[in-house]
């Protein structure tokens, strides 16, 4: 079985960038907020690589480069990654093919994975920032279905913004219940915690 998962939400959990602003100087209430403007030029593809991001960040907000490497050191290179999903990936891989789906970009996102010892899990590892395309477009889809043999799974913990395609495109969803999303239609399965996947993997595949 093919496994397509997020990134956060489900592999980790990052802090809100607001929290750390005091770090550039600036206010947390800014409306646009610098930061998500240029994260999401990053993982857009607007943007091509770290560097670039930190310099506009750095004129947006008029930080130095310094402190906004720092700020990213403390928002998107610094998630929380529980134990137990660590563990819950390595039973994973063990019985399926895995595949990564994130709109984030890509260096930021290879570099947790190493981190934790997590990038080999993966078959392949699908960013929004190499492919020019952030969920909800078809692309990341279809490129994670590939080569796939049987049912392809895909978990997220937001159904409109990326299960609906992947139910759109045959995938069948698995909905990690994080918020008071409202899905627009109603996931194939809700699971309230990472931990109940390889069971729920189990009866997608027996049934």
């Amino acid at each position: 079985m093919r496994v397509v998962l997020d990134y956060g939400g489900v592999l980790v959990e990052h802090a809100d960038e607001r929290k750390f602003a005091h770090l550039l100087d600036i206010a947390p209430d800014l409306d646009p907020y610098p930061g998500w403007l240029a994260y999401y030029l990053f993982r857009t593809g607007f943007l091509q690589t770290h560097d670039e991001y930190i310099d506009l960040l750095s004129t947006l907000t008029g930080a130095s480069k310094d402190d906004c490497e720092r700020y990213v050191e403390r928002t998107w290179l610094d998630p929380e990654v529980p134990q137990n999903r660590r563990e819950i990936l390595d039973e994973l891989a063990a019985r399926h093919s895995l595949v990564l789906l994130s709109n984030m970009a890509a260096p930021w996102v290879e570099r947790v994975l190493h981190r934790y010892n997590l990038y080999e899990l993966f078959e392949a590892v699908l960013v929004s920032s190499e492919l020019k395309r952030p969920k909800p477009h078809p692309r990341g889809y279809i490129r994670s279905m590939e080569d796939a043999t049987g049912t392809v799974v895909m978990v997220s913990d937001e159904y409109n913004e990326d299960l609906l395609m992947a139910n759109c495109l045959g995938m069948t969803t698995v909905w990690l219940k994080h918020s008071d999303e409202e899905p627009f239609r109603e996931p194939d399965h809700t699971i309230d915690d990472l931990e109940s996947l390889p069971v729920v993997l189990e009866h997608i595949a027996h049934g």
